[in-house]
């Protein structure tokens, strides 16, 4: 850009109502103030701007670019943006800049990875959207130089098909018609300065667009100070999305459940084992465990992830491997060590009839990771005295699951 505007503008003394004050990640050049007067020049010195914005390496001739925003070298102020190496910077209004935790990007990419084992390869994130201009129109959406901003940038979407994520048949620099595919289900992650436009202007837009489902992530405190861990669903009811009920029996505390069409299963935001006890409320946002996205397989009876589906494949291998194991003691035994082989083989076959049990009557009162967690300590160390009156307790009362990892009476050198 021209040296006029690369000039940044300088911070007042008092910039806001409160003097600016240094600050490791502040930039007193990106104040409310200071980004103001350079928009101001923008408008009144477009032909310039534009030759500025035809110079940088990733200028796209058909992208609506907004003079209320910065575009860089290799960052932008424009959320709508974003070609690959291009990063989105957000300020505050005293010129903070905000970096965000990584969780959200995580949370994307395992959202991505599950949804494709549920539906196939039409999920796909932060991928740039673009409608026809009419609809922008409609909506009032508009740069500040009054042209329609067509373009958005979900956090991640389900298309109809795979083929509408072929880049052979979708060339970005293809204008948009108004025959092209709809993305059925769209997930916003929320942040301070986005949760605004995700559940305001972004809202009207999926719902003109005919998005079925929208889903919107709340880590805690981004639509306000005191906002709750949340997931947000709407459906598309008669032309209108309606705010969709979490499902009180599937549901957990920060964990609701939702039943989404098109995964055809319930779907939910599941908090890692830590996070869910508040164990590590105390550490800042970016070192927190990320949560995963999860569909329950009603066949499985299971909470369904890439993580938890490895853990379940190495726990069948094991079943097997014991079950080899017990099938060559036996034959074993019938030489020497038979009373041994057997009583190896009864006692995990015992095993694995408390951790089915477990599976069966807890599964619908504990999360995944805690019935998980005993299964594994069952393997290790064998199943508590009694443990049908003991999981049968734990039923009653959730809250008591720990009793269920006691080391059995008979087992040497172990106490409870």
């Amino acid at each position: 850009m021209n040296t006029a505007v690369r000039e940044r503008i300088p911070a007042p003394a008092v910039s806001n109502g409160r003097v600016w004050e240094p600050h490791p990640i502040a930039d007193p050049t990106m104040t409310r103030a200071a980004r103001a007067a350079r928009i101001a020049w923008r408008l009144e010195h477009l032909d310039e701007w534009q030759r500025a914005l035809e110079d940088l390496d990733h200028y796209e001739p058909w992208y609506s670019y907004d003079v209320a925003h910065e575009y860089e070298d290799d960052w932008t102020t424009d959320p709508n943006y974003g070609p690959w190496s291009v990063q989105l910077c957000e300020f505050d209004e005293d010129g903070v800049q905000h970096f965000d935790d990584d969780r959200p990007q995580a949370i994307e990419l395992y959202m991505r990875d599950t949804a494709q084992d549920r539906v196939g390869y039409r999920v796909t994130y932060q991928t740039r959207y673009s409608f026809v201009p009419e609809i922008a129109e409609r909506l009032g959406l508009r740069t500040r130089q009054g042209r329609p901003a067509n373009t958005v940038k979900p956090d991640l979407t389900v298309m109809p098909s795979e083929e509408d994520l072929d880049p052979a048949r979708q060339p970005e620099d293809r204008l948009p018609r108004p025959d092209d595919a709809v993305p059925e289900l769209v997930l916003e992650i929320l942040s301070k300065s986005t949760a605004a436009r995700d559940l305001g202007n972004k809202l009207r837009l999926y719902e003109a667009l005919g998005v079925h489902e929208y889903l919107l992530y709340d880590l805690g405190g981004k639509r306000r100070d005191d906002s709750p861990r949340e997931l947000l669903m709407y459906r598309l009811e008669d032309g209108a999305y309606r705010r969709v009920p979490a499902d009180p029996v599937l549901s957990e505390s920060q964990m609701q459940a939702f039943w989404s069409e098109v995964f055809d299963a319930h779907i939910r935001m599941m908090l890692a084992a830590p996070e869910a006890s508040g164990e590590s409320r105390s550490l800042p946002e970016g070192l927190r465990p990320v949560p995963r996205f999860q569909w329950r397989d009603a066949a499985q009876g299971r909470w369904r992830d890439r993580e938890t589906d490895e853990r379940y494949r190495q726990d069948r291998e094991k079943q097997e491997a014991e079950v080899r194991g017990r099938q060559e003691g036996r034959e074993e035994g019938r030489e020497e060590g038979r009373e041994e082989g057997m009583a190896l083989g009864r006692e995990a076959e015992r095993t694995d009839m408390a951790i089915d049990l477990l599976h069966k009557l807890l599964s619908d009162r504990l999360p995944a990771q805690d019935c998980d967690y005993i299964a594994a300590h069952w393997r290790e160390h064998g199943p508590p005295t009694a443990p049908v009156d003991r999981i049968l307790a734990v039923r009653e009362t959730p809250n008591q699951w720990r009793s269920l990892l006691q080391v059995p009476d008979n087992e040497p050198g172990r106490g409870r």
